[in-house]
């Protein structure tokens, strides 16, 4: 009879490693997220599903949200793999900015403002992900011809994700592709040209 102490954990028969133990932990907790929603979402839950303990858990993410964003991550990528490039700078704003916010759709808008709620407990890497897809649409601009050599600030190359962000919050839908164009084009562009000609 199995005793309460080994309820949960992965028989020695069959116990998982490495990246196979890792892909069940993250396709568990994306599957939590989607069923139950980012409130509602635990590390015991997660640990349940895939017939694992907490401590396996603990030992690879420090927290709820650090699991819930290496899931999402998993699950849909991140915009810094498929940074555009359709040959205008507005155009890779465009395009950047609407992945963007198809990707908060994709994950759905609980978890997106779940994650937004701990922050703190998010690796740092990610919070410049954003920033870094943007300031790579402005490289491919200035090799273009189409920006100054000038360096731009990164609270503007941040801005779009924060607007994006505020939206959420306040809203709890995502940004429409009006607000996106607006971002876009009376913003963000403007700022960026105006700092890369001084």
């Amino acid at each position: 009879m199995e005793t309460q102490s080994e309820a949960g954990q992965d028989h020695p028969s069959r116990r998982r490693r490495g990246a196979e133990l890792d892909d069940a932990l993250l396709t568990a907790a994306w599957e939590q997220l989607q069923r139950d929603g980012y409130a509602a979402f635990t590390i015991d839950g997660v640990a349940r599903a895939a017939g694992t303990s907490r401590a396996v858990i603990y030992r690879r993410w420090p927290g709820r949200a650090a699991l819930v964003h290496a899931a999402v991550r998993a699950h849909t990528g991140t915009v810094i793999e498929h940074v555009p490039n359709t040959g205008s700078l507005a155009g890779d704003v465009l395009a950047l900015i609407h992945d963007l916010a198809n990707r908060i759709e994709q994950i759905g808008i609980d978890v997106a403002i779940g994650l937004l709620g701990e922050l703190d407990d998010i690796p740092e890497d990610a919070k410049a992900i954003v920033p870094t897809a943007f300031r790579e649409v402005t490289d491919h601009a200035r090799a273009r011809g189409e920006l100054g050599d000038s360096p731009i600030p990164d609270a503007v190359l941040s801005m779009p994700g924060t607007l994006i962000r505020y939206n959420m919050i306040t809203e709890r839908i995502a940004p429409s592709d009006q607000m996106l164009d607006d971002i876009t084009n009376q913003l963000f562009l403007p700022l960026v040209r105006y700092h890369a000609s001084r």
